[in-house]
């Protein structure tokens, strides 16, 4: 987390970065990551962000999508009355492997807010895999993206049997596919 605060004497300021180690933080992503970093809101602050010394968005928050594998060297700048502030800094490091797809064996869609969806552990770093779902006579009940929730066990509004189904999973980002069975319990 980056924070920073200030102190208002007179006509001059006085900026305070306030870090929660000794050394500049790090945080570690998976490739495929998107992050919101937040500055917190200060009355009057007109912030910078910096990524490997180039300046980027102002405002008191920044997106960072983790697309290439690598460090990186996020700073903010803060402006009061045109005092500037020291920058603050996290290390971002970016992992050049995503991590594999855990598709859950059954789901329980009855209501009580626990497995009532067919989730697939990790799949939110493959926001473009293409999802396929079929009965035990092949016939294709749905077709989803990662980045959509989970399925429900309805077809055409109608709650499928206690059975097993069949999934296909389909990985651009890997050029690579999956498949198998899970049950649904009702």
């Amino acid at each position: 987390m980056i924070q920073l605060r200030y102190i208002l004497l007179s006509c001059w300021c006085l900026f305070v970065g306030i870090l929660y180690a000794q050394t500049t933080p790090s945080v570690t992503l998976p490739l495929g990551t998107v992050k919101d970093f937040h500055a917190p809101a200060q009355k009057h602050a007109n912030y910078t962000w910096y990524l490997d010394g180039i300046t980027q968005d102002q405002g008191d928050r920044f997106t960072f999508t983790a697309n290439e594998p690598g460090t990186y060297l996020l700073q903010l700048q803060a402006e009061v009355d045109g005092c500037l502030s020291p920058l603050s800094a996290v290390q971002i490091t970016v992992e050049s492997e995503l991590p594999p797809i855990i598709p859950a064996i059954f789901f329980t869609p009855n209501g009580d807010y626990n497995n009532d969806t067919w989730e697939i552990e990790n799949i939110e770093y493959y926001p473009t895999a293409d999802i396929e779902i079929y009965d035990r006579y092949h016939k294709l009940l749905v077709r989803y993206k990662g980045a959509d929730p989970g399925w429900d066990g309805y077809y055409n509004g109608h709650p499928m049997p206690m059975d097993d189904y069949w999934y296909l999973i389909r990985l651009a980002e890997l050029r690579d596919w999956k498949s198998g069975h899970f049950t649904l319990k009702r």
